[in-house]
């Protein structure tokens, strides 16, 4: 993936205008993705520029942090004038002390980095496994040291098949997830708040529906009232005798 000369990244945390920068900030995100914690002699011999003795087997204490991406939907369109946009949906993974976990590499078919969007399986980088062995057994469960981030990646494309712009969307929810803990709080207080506001929602249409059968329940009362009283005007004859006098009846009787 090769970007233009007015080429432009973002994420929700940094914004970078110039080819330069964004080589820059790619090569340190591949420099981060594979962390080793050097021993002691190893770090003496660097920090003073000395030859490390042939002796020492290997550099490394141990392997602190695993970085990679797995790859997910892939969706692109093209414009009329040659201009391309591509949406790809991937998981981002953090391990930590990936040494301790168990010791069966398992193949993913993605790869680390956005610069290789396709690839044969034969050639799918291989990745430590995130799951951790229970003393004794067999068993294994899910390891607590591996975080997960959802990111959506929109690329646009110019008639060179060239980056013009590379935009990383994440969720908060997501991004919040990745403190131990806060999943599970998380889980629960979503809930909790969707259960509430169904209550409240069914607790006010209950209020409308008892403050409508009221209306309608007074409005009955006056009615009948008001046909009880034509009923009574009705049946009483005039001061002189005369029952065939027609009386007149109230203007709301007619309702």
């Amino acid at each position: 993936m090769t970007f233009s000369f007015s080429s432009s990244y973002e994420n929700p945390f940094l914004t970078a205008t110039s080819r330069s920068v964004i080589a820059d900030i790619h090569r340190l995100s591949r420099q981060l993705s594979s962390i080793d914690i050097p021993r002691p002699l190893a770090m003496f011999c660097t920090l003073f520029r000395l030859k490390v003795p042939e002796s020492s087997r290997s550099n490394v204490l141990f392997r602190g942090v695993r970085v990679w991406t797995e790859m997910g939907d892939i969706c692109e369109n093209e414009s009329f004038d040659g201009h391309r946009k591509t949406v790809v949906e991937h998981t981002l993974n953090i391990l930590l002390l990936p040494g301790i976990h168990c010791e069966e590499n398992k193949s993913q078919g993605s790869t680390d980095s956005l610069v290789s969007v396709s690839g044969s399986p034969s050639s799918a980088p291989h990745y430590p496994a995130t799951s951790l062995r229970v003393p004794g057994t067999s068993l294994s469960v899910s390891s607590p040291l591996h975080f997960q981030l959802h990111v959506v990646t929109r690329l646009s494309f110019n008639e060179q098949g060239r980056v013009t712009h590379h935009r990383d969307f994440w969720d908060i929810k997501d991004v919040i997830g990745l403190v131990p803990g806060v999943s599970l709080a998380q889980w629960i207080g979503t809930r909790l708040a969707a259960f509430g506001l169904s209550h409240l929602s069914r607790f006010w249409n209950r209020e409308k529906v008892h403050a409508l059968e009221q209306a309608v329940m007074a409005e009955a009362g006056d009615l009948d009232r008001t046909a009880a009283d034509a009923r009574s005007t009705l049946s009483m004859k005039n001061a002189l005798g005369l029952d065939g006098v027609q009386y007149l009846r109230s203007p709301d009787f007619n309702r």
